[in-house]
């Protein structure tokens, strides 16, 4: 009796890691840059389901127009040496970082601190929405 609850806990010990492998892993360097480099990201915010286009040139600049309101925002993406994704908004001083990890239906979890901020739903190659590279600081 001992043995079967003693295999049964180690099966449930054994089996948490397998459940949790799409976030197991962040994505490395390499894998967010191809991820967002050159890409049209489309993202949905957490806290309130809002959702978003971002265009990310391979020189760094991004530009993200939320679809709701058609509020646009320009800055510069890039990564710290944790590897995390990180935005700094034009005329803010700090940048927002986020561990980046796939998920088994193909979306990304961005991450901050512990909580899921940002849900990447799909890339496409280019500058699909046209997005202006060269927008005033702030909303327009």
């Amino acid at each position: 009796m001992r043995f079967a609850r003693f295999c049964a806990a180690s099966a449930l010990l054994l089996g948490a890691p397998l459940a949790l492998a799409s976030d197991a892993y962040p994505l490395d360097s390499f894998d967010v840059i191809e991820l967002v480099s050159e890409k049209t990201v489309e993202c949905r915010k957490e806290k309130d389901q809002a959702l978003c286009s971002n265009y990310c040139t391979p020189k760094g600049v991004v530009t993200r127009i939320m679809h709701a309101d058609g509020e646009r925002k320009v800055g510069r993406w890039f990564l710290d040496d944790q590897p995390r994704l990180c935005i700094l908004w034009d005329g803010k001083i700090k940048p927002l970082c986020f561990t980046v990890f796939e998920q088994d239906d193909g979306s990304y979890k961005l991450i901050k601190k512990g909580k899921h901020i940002t849900t990447i739903t799909g890339v496409d190659d280019g500058n699909t929405k046209k997005l202006s590279l060269h927008q005033p600081y702030g909303p327009t």
